[in-house]
């Protein structure tokens, strides 16, 4: 019983140290996630804008 209860512990203790690692990686991603989304938010209007310019360029030509 007291060798079940010294794995337990160990398996918690390999379960607490990960669920910590993990938290404290997220918490290194999320500027560079925050920076990337508003990047790509940026790239969108950009590619939307040329869209248009496009379509408008497009809609001037004889035909």
């Amino acid at each position: 019983m007291d060798e079940e209860i010294t794995t337990l512990e160990a398996k918690l203790t390999e379960l607490v140290n990960a669920v910590s690692l993990l938290r404290q990686e997220n918490n290194e991603m999320k500027p560079t996630v925050e920076t990337l989304q508003e990047e790509n938010k940026i790239l969108k209007a950009k590619i939307n804008e040329a869209t248009m310019k496009i379509e408008n360029l497009l809609g001037q030509l004889p035909g």
